[in-house]
């Protein structure tokens, strides 16, 4: 299979929080902080492995919506999970351009997740300290507001580019 690198954006503010979400529902991967919110890259798991673990993640995180990027070979396969599915498509480019430079990076190799500051391996916490780190409504809040900002702000931008095209066109 070909070699790949996901990235899972989630509205997690808490970086211990989503290793201990992960760690509970048996997702592996590195936990990295991702400005305001927390992401997990898994390696070499392919764009299959990468659907399963984003909708597994959008089931723990409720109504709120999760990110999935998935790099293989030289395309990344964007998608917005909400609830266990794939709600949408979004385009790669636009996703990147409205997060922090360190998911370009690590979908593009030049870093990897445990070079990032702040990283967690999901390997290094155990089932109880998991228990004792998940995540409270009140702490969560304010990312999953601004996550929920991002997704609208990139399907807003899909809606006029759209929109500009068939101007244009017409």
């Amino acid at each position: 299979s070909p070699v790949s690198t996901t990235v899972v954006v989630t509205p997690f503010g808490i970086p211990d929080q989503l290793a201990a979400a992960c760690v509970l529902s048996n997702i592996t991967g590195t936990i990295v902080p991702i400005g305001e919110f927390t992401g997990i890259v898994l390696e070499d798991t392919g764009v299959q492995a990468g659907n399963e673990a984003a909708a597994a993640i959008s089931k723990l995180v409720g109504k709120h919506e999760v990110l999935l990027l998935v790099r293989s070979d030289e395309q990344i396969d964007a998608g917005h999970y909400r609830n266990g599915a794939r709600e949408s498509d979004v385009p790669a480019g636009l996703a990147l351009r409205n997060l922090p430079d360190v998911v370009e990076r690590l979908l593009l190799e030049l870093t990897t997740a445990d070079r990032v500051e702040g990283s967690i391996p999901t390997s290094s916490m155990s089932k109880l300290q998991a228990s004792a780190a998940t995540m409270t409504p009140g702490r969560a809040a304010l990312a999953r507001t601004a996550l929920l900002w991002i997704i609208v702000a990139v399907l807003a931008g899909l809606v006029l580019a759209f929109g500009v095209t068939v101007g244009l066109g017409g």
